[in-house]
C-alpha cells in the first residue's frame, strides 16, 4: 500500500525550491555522518544510538525532542518506502508533490544532507480550503 508523508524541507521550507529543482527530499538535524550502516528496520535501535549525538549538538533540547528529531530522521532515511508519496510545503502556500524513487544517501556539506531522490508529480497545488 502506498503511504503519503508531509516533509518539511528546512525551517519554514527554506530549502523547498532547491529540493524541487534538484529532485530530492532531505533533513539535517546537525548529525554530520552517513547513516547507511545504521538504518535498521527497528527505529528504536536507531533512536537509541542517535539521541545522544543529537543532544550533543543541541544541549538545550530534551530527550523527548531528541527522540522526535531522530524519529523524523529515520523516517526520511529508512521509513519512507520507494513509491510512497511526499507532500512538501513550498513556503508560499503551495505543496510540491512527488514520489520517493531512491534509497537514502548522504551529501556532506550541503543543505539537508540526509536525502532521498524524488520523482516530481505533474505540479504543485494549493491546500484545499474545503470542509471535511
Amino acid at each position: 500500500m502506498k503511504n503519503y508523508y508531509r516533509v518539511m524541507l528546512g525551517p519554514k521550507s527554506v530549502h523547498a525550491a532547491l529540493c524541487r529543482d534538484q529532485g530530492f527530499i532531505g533533513v539535517d538535524y546537525e548529525i554530520a555522518q552517513d547513516l547507511s550502516a545504521d538504518l535498521t528496520d527497528n527505529w528504536r535501535d536507531f533512536n537509541q544510538k542517535y539521541r545522544p549525538i543529537f543532544l550533543a549538538a543541541h544541549p538545550d533540547k530534551t530527550m523527548i525532542g531528541a527522540g522526535l528529531a531522530c524519529g523524523a530522521l529515520w523516517t526520511v532515511a529508512k521509513g519512507i518506502q520507494k513509491g510512497d508519496g511526499v507532500l512538501c510545503p513550498s513556503g508560499a502556500g503551495n505543496y510540491f508533490v512527488g514520489e520517493v524513487a531512491g534509497d537514502y544517501f548522504y551529501v556532506p556539506g550541503q543543505p539537508l544532507p540526509h536525502r532521498r531522490i524524488v520523482a516530481p508529480s505533474t505540479g504543485s497545488r494549493k491546500p484545499s480550503r474545503g470542509t471535511t
